[in-house]
């Protein structure tokens, strides 16, 4: 699962090359799929060019290969 304030690199070989090696912040949790409770929550990322996008969490993990990257919280 992913929180506000997390950072996700998106590797260099996505399959959308739009995305392709960007860095994002997720700002927030904007909800769940009803008919996805494992895996279905919806997540707002908005990345160093200003423009914000929606992924569910299996897009994150599984079509963009993206991953959360843990920084120390003060």
């Amino acid at each position: 699962m992913f929180y506000p304030g997390d950072l996700v690199m998106i590797v260099e070989d996505c399959d959308t090359a739009y995305f392709a090696g960007k860095i994002a912040l997720i700002t927030k949790n904007v909800g769940q799929d009803a008919t996805d409770h494992a895996s279905g929550n919806y997540y707002e990322l908005q990345f160093g060019d200003g423009l914000r996008h929606i992924f569910t969490h299996r897009e994150l993990v599984l079509l963009s290969e993206a991953k959360c990257i843990e920084i120390q919280r003060v």
